[in-house]
């Protein structure tokens, strides 16, 4: 992209030098106007890019702060198993058989035996998301289909074996 956009503006170099020599002041303005847009062009192409790989490093680093915060949780969660992510985890973990294939959310539901439905999505719904409140992120949908989230799932099946 950047040899296209300096392959245009050496163009209108030169024509805008050939605008002076001729004395076409309409066509010198013209070319005026046209490198001026054509640098800012490249100037916003240049941002986009920066933006983009800022964002990139982003959302790097907030998958590896809630890497951490599994590995953090998740020994916590072993020995309080009462809790209803312990509970929903070790569901899962049995039910997929140490994650070797995807568990139905009403599977998981059903075999989770916590009595309150709400409780039970709520809880859930915080062991798939990633934000400040959540328990960790765990779990992963995939077309209506459950199973361990990519990054961690090595490690949670560390544990449970």
């Amino acid at each position: 992209m950047d040899d296209i956009i300096k392959s245009i503006l050496e163009d209108a170099k030169d024509a805008y030098k050939e605008s002076i020599i001729t004395e076409n002041k309409i066509i010198e303005d013209k070319l005026l106007s046209l490198m001026a847009n054509v640098k800012y062009l490249e100037n916003e192409l240049k941002n986009n890019n920066i933006k983009k790989e800022k964002k990139k490093k982003t959302r790097t680093e907030i998958e590896k702060n809630e890497i951490e915060k599994v590995k953090r949780k998740v020994p916590m969660w072993l020995k309080k198993r009462h809790q209803y992510n312990y509970i929903i985890l070790k569901t899962f973990m049995n039910l997929s058989n140490n994650n070797s294939h995807y568990v139905n959310l009403t599977t998981l539901e059903s075999h989770s035996n916590i009595d309150n439905s709400k409780k039970f999505i709520s809880n859930y719904n915080l062991l798939k998301s990633i934000s400040e409140k959540n328990h960790a992120k765990i779990f992963e949908e995939k077309d209506g289909q459950i199973v361990l989230w990519q990054p961690v799932s090595e490690i949670i099946v560390k544990y449970f074996t």
